[in-house]
């Protein structure tokens, strides 16, 4: 015994003499939210919706050296219908749990990899979350209350020269089988990326090779986890697919460019190749489709003021051979406000939390497409307390005839108080009115929709 006590002991103090000192950061955020919402469906009669939804995020940081390091980011909790599992496709959405929901996960690893940094540039390998301009189409999600994260398996190399960064990457975001290419997506990924601080402008293009083994279409009724539109149980009007890009390009520029007080910039995204064919044909739809957004804020000491705008063609046909509808619009750009983007409406809502989108109300053989205008206004009282109001209006981008364009709009009112540090407490009341384009349970009627939300945040 004793000798094997001396020998793990020197074992020990060899392996200290070549082992590398390592240190670990923790960083991540805690937000919780309870709501009220009246009038979601419509109805004759007055039903209500209220729920508490909270999420813990861990992003532990290893730093092995000036070279090295791992990250990664575990999602404490998670509830089935906000968080998916790693049965699905990346790229879903990081939503928490609802309190009282007995099927609860207790730990789930959203994200994890090795980064390496030298003098040639930084590779980056492993499950990443990808970012890129305004987030149109790829959105890490890092901010508190963002509810759904981009995320791909990847290898990424990046070259640093002054103000310019140029990178080649290789994705792989969904792999169910390693027998053939059966659920596969291989993505060929070129940048060019420009930011100078000292002229306050950044700027950047890249290309893409997509390319899709199976049939991955945009299903809304939730049967189908590749999708990110999936609405989990819902009996939703597209039966219902959007097609889906199967082997195409994507082009890909943003700008964002600040002149004194006001701030502008925007992206363009099209798509062309070919898509899965939805009325089953057998032969591939010819795509082409793409999506806009356009963003000015202005600042003036304590007055801050935007307007967005978003643009995502849609295809009032699914059953000829083009395809025209934008599917990969990301969903933290589809969902806005307290109400018209987050819950479902009309005959289709639920006891669903969070799973509602402005894409989904298209006349079945048709993707609606979305055109948005989203103006608002933030006022800061003090260093601590700050008050805001928005307003959105949204329609469909085609219609079938007969069928209605407008959605409807809203307007959201808000409050924040920074109690400490980075805790935030805040309140927010919504009010909807739900458009011709949003259809009507049997015996409904078009009624406001009213939301109260109460939160609290606390970033680490």
């Amino acid at each position: 015994m004793k000798t094997f006590i001396f020998s793990f002991i020197g074992a020990l103090a060899i392996t200290s003499k070549l082992a590398y000192p390592v240190s670990m950061n923790f960083s991540g955020s805690v937000r919780t939210e309870a709501d009220s919402i009246t009038n979601l469906g419509q109805s004759a009669t007055k039903d209500s919706k209220q729920y508490i939804e909270t999420r813990a995020l861990l992003d532990p940081n290893i730093l092995i050296d000036d070279h090295f390091s791992i990250r990664s980011q575990w999602n404490l909790l998670a509830s089935p219908q906000l968080t998916p599992d790693a049965s699905e496709a990346l790229g879903h959405g990081q939503g928490g749990w609802v309190l009282g929901d007995v099927r609860t996960a207790s730990l789930l690893l959203n994200r994890v990899w090795l980064e390496w940094t030298s003098d040639f540039g930084v590779v980056r390998v492993g499950r990443v979350p990808i970012s890129w301009g305004y987030g149109l189409t790829w959105d890490a999600g890092n901010r508190p209350w963002d509810q759904y994260q981009t995320t791909g398996d990847r290898i990424e190399y990046r070259l640093h020269l002054g103000n310019v960064v140029g990178a080649l990457a290789y994705t792989k975001n969904r792999k169910l089988s390693v027998l053939e290419n059966t659920n596969d997506q291989e993505f060929y990924t070129v940048f060019l990326q420009y930011d100078n601080p000292e002229m306050d402008v950044e700027g950047g293009i890249y290309f893409e090779k997509q390319a899709r083994s199976s049939s991955q279409s945009a299903d809304f009724t939730g049967n189908d986890p590749a999708n990110p539109y999936n609405v989990v149980g819902s009996s939703i009007p597209l039966s219902q697919h959007a097609p889906y890009p199967k082997n195409n390009n994507a082009i890909d520029a943003y700008l964002k460019k600040s002149l004194g007080r006001f701030t502008f910039g925007g992206e363009v995204t099209w798509i062309s190749g070919s898509a899965y064919d939805y009325a089953g044909s057998g032969t591939d739809d010819d795509l082409s489709a793409f999506a806009a957004m356009a963003n000015i804020t202005f600042d003036y000491h304590k007055i801050k003021a935007f307007t967005e705008v978003i643009y995502a063609t849609g295809d009032k046909n699914l059953n000829d051979d083009t395809a025209t509808s934008y599917s990969l619009l990301h969903f933290n750009r589809a969902r806005p406000g307290l109400i018209l983007g987050k819950e479902l409406l009309g005959k289709y809502h639920g006891n669903q939390v969070n799973q509602g989108n402005l894409l989904i109300y298209g006349t079945d053989g048709a993707f609606s497409g979305l055109f948005l205008v989203r103006p608002g206004i933030r006022l800061d009282w003090s260093p601590s307390w700050a008050s805001g109001v928005e307003v959105i209006i949204a329609r469909k981008a085609v219609t079938q005839d007969g069928e209605q364009a407008n959605l409807g709009w809203e307007i959201d009112l808000g409050t924040d108080y920074n109690v400490y540090k980075n805790f935030d407490l805040g309140v927010n009341a919504g009010f909807a009115f739900p458009g011709d384009g949003i259809p009507l349970p049997t015996g409904g009627e078009k009624k406001m929709i009213f939301a109260l939300r109460t939160t609290a945040a606390l970033r680490f």
